[in-house]
């Protein structure tokens, strides 16, 4: 009696961890055909999906008519069975001043703010900071564009960003 409760307990925990495995596939195979412009990254156990195919270039615009651009969605799934804390952090291709100056950014339409007033990290703008428990996800919502008025000069220089997720210890 007692070798069959072992081996039920065995079975299912067996049983959970193909079930979590075929989730991840089956996640990967969505994540990876889903647009073709995705990229896919990975950190500890930390899948990271970014799609910026939509955004081709920065303009000016007014906050109300930058939140209504197309923006960057960055998809990040926890897979790790501890719960990750974690910094979104962006970084221009470009390090003039004159021009990071007129940068606005979104996170998730819920607030708009100066590029180089974001707090830095890691020679980077921190987007958002966030906690994941495991096995869970997080869809941010990036989204930039110039101050109204910027002058052409400046507007003509389309920024690009990169993106990187950074674990940080609690």
């Amino acid at each position: 009696m007692e070798v069959s409760k072992a081996l039920r307990k065995q079975i299912f925990l067996e049983i959970i961890a193909l079930v979590f495995l075929l989730s991840v596939i089956v996640y990967s195979i969505f994540a990876i055909s889903g647009s073709g412009n995705e990229k896919i990254s990975s950190l500890d156990n930390v899948v990271m999906v970014l799609d910026d195919s939509k955004v081709k270039e920065i303009k000016p615009y007014s906050d109300g008519e930058g939140l209504d651009t197309n923006g960057v969605s960055y998809t990040i799934t926890n897979n790790e069975t501890d719960i990750i804390y974690y910094d979104l952090v962006i970084f221009p291709n470009n390090h003039d001043d004159d021009i990071l100056n007129n940068v606005r950014v979104s996170i998730d339409d819920l607030y708009v703010e100066d590029l180089v007033s974001l707090p830095r990290s890691n020679g980077g703008y921190v987007v958002t900071s966030g906690v994941l428990k495991p096995s869970y996800t997080k869809v941010h919502l990036i989204k930039y564009w110039y101050k109204l008025g910027t002058s052409e000069d400046i507007a003509d220089n389309n920024v690009k960003f990169e993106y990187r997720l950074f674990k940080k210890d609690n």
